[in-house]
């Protein structure tokens, strides 16, 4: 059965949550909310399809009963995680996350038996006044003194800190040093991987008293010690019946910022999935055979082969989808009018690709 799921989500209270997503329009349950892990096929957080005919039926089983029908040919024959490639999920940042990393796919293959790296990016819900994410090393610090002040317990004053605002797009590839700051609601958008190296987690305790691991080690061996760029904001582009802004563009994940104005908008899904993670408002999407309706913070999968579908609302979106080609989205671009310099400037993960944009041009 190919029509719109809504994803049911699996929440996490991990000590650093809180009840801001709920501030923010998401039903969630009572208590402390760290994060939604909104589509996802790890094991044993599953995600489950919340309306129509599948109601109740667990996402991966959903993928292996109808293969390519819903993730397309590129990732249906991958039986990784069910072949799903990305993970979406909302996170309450109530308290300060761990210092960490996450590995690339050549280590991650070799030392963590086969699983993927994790390249990810933040879009920013909700923010306080002068928050901040750790985005590197504070200038100054070479390789030998990053190295020894981890080694030694010595975290104050090594990482650098980047001030965010509601709206704001965070790139964290593999192998960067990072973390989420204090007061900060997100949509995380990641490679599909469970991978994370703790450096520092400030020695917090569980209700047991129990300190989390910590994986220094590992972390030491994927550190990517030269400094990326950390904020984008995207690049605004046509796009139907509905105003659109690119959001990222790499390998991994293609990420577009949708605002429905309550005119619909006709699309088809032929060959490639796409998720939808709505920010505000309300959307209506609708095929021949089911209507769905989702609220904020609410997520919604489009199957690769589902065919002809509308949606409709007044709404604020992300666009969350992985083509067969990214060069097919970067040469749109360019058929837009935009420069290759302007595309790598502003939406996130472009960078990444600038030997092969520089070879496309």
């Amino acid at each position: 059965m190919l029509y719109p799921y809504k994803m049911m989500p699996v929440y996490k209270d991990y000590i650093w949550g809180g009840q801001n997503l709920k501030k923010l329009g998401k039903s969630t349950p009572e208590g402390k909310v760290a994060e939604s892990w909104e589509l996802s096929a790890i094991p044993g957080s599953e995600s489950t399809i919340a309306n129509g005919p599948l109601k109740g039926q667990a996402l991966t089983e959903v993928i292996r009963r109808y293969g390519k029908l819903v993730l397309g040919n590129k990732f249906a024959p991958d039986k990784s995680n069910a072949g799903l490639p990305v993970l979406l999920k909302f996170i309450d940042a109530n308290d300060r996350l761990s210092i960490q990393v996450h590995p690339d796919d050549e280590y991650a293959a070799e030392y963590e038996h086969g699983k993927k790296g994790k390249t990810e990016m933040w879009y920013i819900l909700d923010a306080k006044p002068d928050a901040t994410v750790i985005h590197g090393f504070t200038e100054g610090y070479d390789h030998g003194k990053i190295r020894q002040a981890v080694l030694k317990g010595r975290h104050g004053g090594l990482y650098r800190e980047v001030r965010v605002k509601k709206g704001d797009v965070v790139f964290v590839p593999a192998g960067t040093v990072h973390a989420l700051n204090d007061g900060l609601a997100v949509a995380e958008i990641q490679q599909h991987s469970d991978l994370t190296y703790r450096l520092f987690d400030y020695d917090r305790t569980d209700p047991a008293g129990n300190k989390r691991p910590l994986h220094v080690n590992k972390a030491l061996d994927v550190l990517d010690y030269k400094n990326r760029r950390a904020l984008y904001h995207g690049l605004s582009a046509g796009w139907k019946k509905a105003r659109a802004r690119y959001l990222a563009l790499c390998e991994y994940f293609c990420v577009r910022q949708i605002e429905g104005s309550g005119m619909p908008v006709e699309l088809i899904a032929n060959g490639s999935f796409t998720a939808f993670m709505l920010i505000s408002g309300e959307a209506e999407f609708i095929t021949d055979i089911e209507k769905v309706r989702i609220g904020a913070l609410e997520t919604v999968l489009i199957p690769a082969y589902m065919g002809s579908y509308k949606i409709d609302g007044t709404f604020t979106a992300l666009q969350i989808f992985v083509p067969d080609s990214v060069m097919d989205e970067y040469t749109s671009l360019i058929e837009e009018g935009f420069s290759k310099e302007e595309i790598i400037d502003s939406i996130a993960g472009a960078e990444s690709l600038c030997a092969p944009l520089k070879a496309a041009v």
